[in-house]
């Protein structure tokens, strides 16, 4: 973010929307899990074990979904909603750093000073949170809770305020799914980091928490995504993680070469709608690839499927291993060492996936 290193004014103070605001509570139901088949263990350092400890967990509970209505409220960055004395409400802070939340407060405080600002008269459903700009957030964390609001309040006169990702092919994915639960693309507003003011704002918590939880609800979403969509008659499916893409296989060309070679249908997303991705998954009895946004793609395959994952050993992720729960999918891990470290990544598991190819082939023909 340019603006981040902005100096604070001073944190802002946390509040919780009022009872009074809840104009809906859907109980998301509870459900059993299985833990993941995960392949080379012992590659898996104790924290990222820790920091996964979701998987580990055999039953979730019921918990309630809230929807609130939320009245003269300022959006800024990735969904960080303020009241009108500048208080943040906690349930917008998905994941946001300490630095986002002090530039959006300082930011908002102005506006609030008396620099304009865009101002949305219309009622609004806060389409965006933390991760906005990632295919697989979007269709899992963002877009059901639009579809949940829509389906249930049922008003034809709602519409969504989503972030401006900065990737068209993205955009096109957004506003072709928010056609597909029922938002015109005449209510589809657009904004950036910058904040805006909403008179008539309508928040959704409980949802999801990235990394922790997902809600059985978000089937929903997808059921409705994916009616009338016909599949490609391919059952086999290997999805190419993308040239020049982190996390890949250290040989991507080679990766893809051994994967025709054991009958999978190679996938490149890049060039294709949200449509054709579906239809492209819709068959599918074997989903296997590299862990990243594309394998979100998994909750198009029908029930019940494989998925199978190359993951970073250092890599923390439940995400695709709650999608193949709710989907119906048996999930199957291949934990794999990693290229030499880079300085210019930050991150341990954004290294490529380094695995022999007799035992990459291997795990391909036992699926």
């Amino acid at each position: 973010m340019a603006a981040a290193g902005l100096p604070m004014s001073g944190p802002a103070e946390l509040i919780d929307p009022p009872a009074s605001s809840i104009v809906m509570q859907v109980t998301s139901p509870a459900f059993r899990a299985v833990p993941p088949d995960i392949a080379n263990p012992e590659l898996v350092p104790d924290d990222v074990v820790a920091a996964s400890w979701a998987q580990r967990e055999r039953f979730f509970a019921s918990r309630p979904v809230t929807v609130w209505l939320l009245r003269d409220v300022y959006v800024a960055c990735e969904g960080l909603v303020f009241d009108r004395d500048g208080r943040l409400y906690r349930p917008s802070i998905t994941q946001h750093s300490e630095v986002e939340i002090g530039w959006a407060t300082d930011q908002v405080r102005t506006a609030l000073d008396g620099v304009a600002v865009p101002l949305h008269d219309e009622a609004l459903i806060l389409g965006k949170k933390r991760g906005a700009g990632n295919y697989g957030h979007w269709l899992i964390e963002m877009l059901p809770m639009v579809h949940l609001v829509i389906d249930r309040l049922r008003g034809g006169r709602i519409g969504v305020l989503v972030h401006d990702v900065g990737n068209p092919q993205l955009g096109e994915v957004m506003q072709s799914s928010l056609r597909r639960v029922g938002i015109a693309d005449a209510r589809v507003q657009v904004t950036g980091d910058a904040p805006v003011r909403v008179r008539t704002l309508i928040l959704v918590g409980g949802l999801t928490q990235h990394g922790v939880y997902m809600s059985p609800l978000v089937r929903d979403c997808h059921e409705h995504l994916t009616h009338d969509i016909s599949g490609t008659g391919q059952e086999r499916v290997f999805i190419a993680r993308g040239a020049g893409m982190r996390r890949s296989f250290a040989s991507s060309p080679q990766a893809e070469a051994l994967a025709r070679d054991a009958g999978f249908h190679v996938l490149q997303t890049a060039s294709l709608s949200l449509a054709q991705q579906i239809a492209a998954l819709r068959d599918a009895r074997v989903v296997a690839g590299a862990l990243g946004a594309a394998m979100t793609n998994l909750a198009f395959a029908r029930s019940p499927a494989q998925a199978l994952l190359f993951a970073a050993a250092e890599m923390p992720d439940t995400f695709f291993w709650f999608i193949s729960t709710h989907f119906g999918h048996a999930y199957r891990e291949i934990r794999c060492r990693q290229a030499a470290a880079d300085v210019t990544i930050g991150a341990p598991y954004d290294r490529n996936l380094l695995i022999d190819d007799k035992e990459f082939l291997r795990h391909l023909r036992r699926a």
